[in-house]
């Protein structure tokens, strides 16, 4: 496949190997590392990954009417701002958490399902998501053009040793962050 194929188109936007950015520095590692081949293939399906879910959250929101609340983008600042975490690069990163927590209520409160603890998504609706990506599938909003590409963005679903956070304790009326205040 060439480096320019897609690899995958979600609401109308494609990505493709060409898309992804390696650092002299990696290529060096994965060159000279016994699992250098694996561990460039889990970067690409990561950035694969980011790319579907970034633009599912987009086109999602908008078409369900979604927003960012302000007050959740701005207890996202207040307790993520630092350094190195500012300025636009702070408010974008605000701004996308937000909308994503949107996404989540909206998703959960329609779907239900299985709630798991993720270290990047603390309350991750699961199921919720699997059913919106596959009605994306199956209505060619999402369609992937590399067979490997889809079976492993399929398994990424399956997490066996996750976390369930108990039905008891999902709760989407503010997000994690905004009660680190």
């Amino acid at each position: 496949m060439a480096e320019s194929a897609p690899l995958v188109t979600i609401a109308g936007q494609s990505f493709s190997k060409a898309d992804i950015k390696f650092t002299p520095k990696q290529l060096k590692t994965w060159r000279e590392a016994p699992s250098g081949q694996a561990q460039r293939g889990m970067f690409t399906f990561s950035k694969v990954a980011e790319f579907i879910h970034h633009a599912f959250i987009l086109d999602f929101a908008k078409n369900n009417a979604l927003t960012a609340s302000p007050e959740f983008v701005a207890s996202f600042k207040k307790a993520f701002a630092s350094d190195t975490l500012k300025g636009d690069k702070l408010e974008t990163l605000a701004q996308f958490s937000a909308l994503e927590f949107a996404v989540d209520a909206f998703l959960y409160q329609r779907e239900g399902g299985k709630v798991i603890f993720d270290q990047s998504h603390p309350m991750l609706p699961i199921e919720a998501y699997f059913n919106a990506y596959k009605a994306y599938a199956n209505s060619q909003r999402l369609v992937f053009t590399d067979a490997e590409t889809e079976r492993l963005w399929w398994l990424s679903f399956a997490r066996v040793n996750a976390i369930e956070v108990p039905a008891e304790q999902v709760e989407f009326s503010v997000p994690w962050w905004h009660k680190l205040d």
